[in-house]
């Protein structure tokens, strides 16, 4: 449920332009810094053209630098952090529509070098990486077929110890299967939020939340989010002991729409109520930003809007 009023206003503030417009990007904080990592920069016509460009925010200076280009141009890949380390899952290579991948890296990002780390069991696209402890959870995401159409959806749940990262395990599987949902980790407990099925940005998304604890390997449902709501892989954080799902896509409102309708709300759940409620929105509408939390604040850029991809850069407090 929504409560009737807002909670935790936020006051958001432009920053610093990411240096290019992006969109379907994967990024995360480091050693208090947020990395943008791959997405489509530009379209072609119709076709969103895909980078490997590394741009990395700090708020300390509200300055952009450009870092070692990842190894592919990627989008829809799962990103978590380990101390001043970045692991990168899965997702899909090139320009849209890529083919999906088992493709794991590892981005060092005080040396500004990247590492071939064990492939996932299987390709997959749009799913979300966390870590728990030393240990990271790969959750959901889609596979393509040849021609680049989403043919299934995943309730896969994988699991790498960087204790001993020789190979992916399986753990227990998301109740139900779909793609670019978001996760978090709060307290330890993995906070699985929205996404959608298949390739239907326009009536796929779902409202489902669901948390696992990695104690007993279960899962549990939680209270589902006030509308249904995709493309927060990289805009789902933990702040002030909340769980947020900032922007995304929600169902179309028009019949016949192949679209989804882009968001800009912020939408905070609450662990200790079980409960959702609505934070100050976004200065405009969001489809796919990236995000988290520096110092306390939201920082959140990129993303686009019914024009296309965007370079704003927002913060929250």
């Amino acid at each position: 449920m929504v409560s009737p009023a807002q909670t935790s206003p936020l006051a958001w503030s432009a920053l610093a332009p990411s240096p290019t417009t992006l969109y379907e990007g994967q990024g995360t904080a480091a050693e208090g810094r947020l990395y943008v990592i791959g997405g489509f920069d530009h379209n072609d016509g119709q076709d969103p053209i895909a980078t490997a460009a590394v741009h990395v925010y700090d708020p300390a200076t509200d300055t952009w630098t450009t870092r070692h280009d990842a190894p592919e141009a990627i989008t829809h890949a799962g990103v978590a952090a380990d101390g001043q380390d970045l692991y990168v899952a899965g997702g899909f290579i090139g320009d849209h529509p890529g083919p999906d991948t088992d493709h794991v890296w590892r981005y060092d990002t005080r040396a500004d070098t990247w590492t071939a780390m064990p492939p996932l069991p299987s390709p997959r696209g749009a799913g979300a990486l966390v870590r728990v402890g030393r240990t990271l959870h790969y959750v959901g995401g889609t596979e393509r077929d040849a021609s680049g159409t989403d043919v299934r959806d995943d309730a896969d749940h994988f699991v790498l110890s960087l204790d001993a990262p020789t190979m992916w395990h399986t753990a227990a599987p998301l109740p139900r299967a779909r793609n670019h949902l978001g996760a978090a980790v709060l307290d330890g407990v993995i906070y699985v939020v929205g996404g959608q099925h298949l390739g239907d940005e326009a009536y796929g998304d779902v409202t489902e939340v669901e948390r696992y604890d990695s104690a007993t390997d279960t899962w549990t449902a939680v209270a589902p989010l006030p509308v249904p709501l995709g493309h927060v892989s990289a805009s789902t954080v933990v702040w002030n002991s909340k769980v947020l799902a900032i922007g995304g896509v929600t169902t179309a409102t028009h019949a016949g729409a192949i679209e989804g309708e882009e968001v800009g709300s912020v939408f905070a759940y609450d662990p200790a109520t079980n409960t959702w409620s609505a934070l100050t929105s976004l200065p405009g509408p969001r489809q796919s930003p990236v995000a988290d939390v520096i110092g306390g604040a939201l920082i959140v850029t990129t993303g686009s809007t019914a024009q296309g991809p965007v370079a704003d850069t927002w913060q929250g407090r």
